[in-house]
């Protein structure tokens, strides 16, 4: 029974994932392009907007389903160093979506019909945030395999 619920979080924790780096490739260009328009209530920044929110509950649910599936495979002391360093890398992934790329957002939106050159570079600063996550996803992606292709 845990090994079926145990692969059922890994199957969650993927999806989840493969929804936040989807999200997050468009949001560098859309928010240019907010900041380009000038319109903090237009259509681009609401889906924007709602894109954010949407990854900012995938990068939760990624983080809960990885140690649900974590813990229902037997604890960290089943899995070695690569699961042990991924786990804190989707942490690190959970803060950059939270102080980074959200906090650019929130700050971009307030900024975009007062002060363009803070909205722009809030723009930047979320492109930023939004790349450092997509590289942290991507080595957490390539030490899942580590077991698998017997690195560790």
């Amino acid at each position: 029974m845990l090994f079926s619920l145990k692969w059922l979080f890994v199957i969650l924790h993927v999806i989840t994932a493969s929804a936040w780096f989807g999200l997050g490739l468009l949001l560098p260009r859309q928010a240019r392009s907010v900041v380009e328009t000038g319109a903090p209530d237009g259509p681009l920044a609401t889906f924007t907007d709602r894109s954010v929110f949407l990854m900012n509950i995938f990068v939760v649910l990624t983080l809960v389903f990885s140690l649900i599936a974590l813990f229902a495979g037997g604890g960290f002391e089943v899995y070695g160093w690569p699961y042990h360093t991924s786990i804190t890398l989707i942490l690190l992934l959970v803060l950059d979506q939270f102080f980074v790329i959200r906090a650019s957002w929130s700050t971009l939106q307030g900024t975009l019909s007062t002060d363009a050159d803070e909205a722009r570079d809030a723009a930047t600063r979320l492109a930023t945030g939004t790349g450092a996550g997509h590289l942290l996803w991507l080595v957490t992606l390539v030490l899942m395999f580590f077991r698998r292709m017997g690195l560790s």
